[in-house]
């Protein structure tokens, strides 16, 4: 009798791990095709809509870099939306660019310069140059387009600023309206936000013109950071140079 017992206790043991054996096989097959539709559904969303036009390149691209003042890491580069909609974009950029190019003045055609100046070794008195921060987030991609001018007595004095937000998918501008409605906000509350903030920076540097920067509020650009957060770059008055300060407004 104890013999049997023992017999069908191993044979039920035997069953026991059989089935644990050929389910966890079968959940592993379910879970491998599960997960292999998952890769394509996934894979045809991208397909569906990467919409660029160079797929080898980035939504925002450079080229034609050149270093212009190495000590001051001034450099020239031309950047490209790498969609089919904007190529106006791309033109007007690059012809911006191409006229910024031509405003190098020597130092050697300025006369007598005077002491205390901040020379360079490529002999460069003045110039306008423009710099560029992008921002990919999502179904979005963010271009910020900083115009400075610079030269060896006073350095650089920010000049402009602009921003370019476009959908990833339809590769459209989005409009500074548009983003105010996405992100549940207005200008008024924005011009609260960095008034607030130009105080704060005051009590650390005297120099800023709180008044006369918010009076004339006009040099600022919206944009999505990289982590999808409404932000805002503005130029900032001060008594000596002006310059350009970042906050998130979401």
């Amino acid at each position: 009798m104890e013999k049997i017992k023992n017999t069908v206790g191993i044979v039920s043991l035997v069953l026991i791990l059989l089935i644990f054996i050929v389910g966890g096989f079968v959940a592993m097959k379910v879970l491998t095709k599960e997960k292999k539709n998952e890769d394509i559904t996934e894979s045809n969303i991208e397909d569906r809509i990467d919409i660029r036009e160079d797929k080898s390149k980035d939504y925002i691209y450079y080229e034609n870099g050149e270093e212009i003042i190495e000590s001051e890491e001034i450099e020239s580069y031309d950047v490209y939306f790498n969609f089919k909609e904007l190529h106006d974009v791309n033109t007007k950029l690059k012809s911006e660019m191409d006229t910024i190019r031509k405003t190098i003045k020597y130092t050697k055609d300025m006369g007598e310069i005077p002491e205390g100046a901040n020379v360079n070794d490529e002999g460069i008195y003045s110039l306008e140059y423009r710099d560029y921060q992008d921002f990919n987030y999502g179904d979005y991609v963010s271009l910020l387009v900083l115009d400075y001018e610079y030269d060896i007595i006073k350095g650089s004095n920010p000049i402009n600023i602009e921003s370019y937000v476009v959908e990833k998918e339809t590769g459209k501008r989005v409009t500074g309206d548009v983003l105010l409605e996405k992100y549940n906000t207005n200008m008024d509350a924005i011009k609260e936000k960095v008034k607030t903030r130009l105080q704060d920076l005051k009590l650390l540097n005297d120099a800023i013109l709180v008044d006369e920067t918010m009076n004339n509020f006009n040099t600022f650009a919206l944009y999505i950071n990289k982590k999808g957060e409404l932000a805002i770059t503005f130029v900032v008055k001060t008594s000596e140079n002006n310059y350009n300060d970042s906050i998130v407004l979401s």
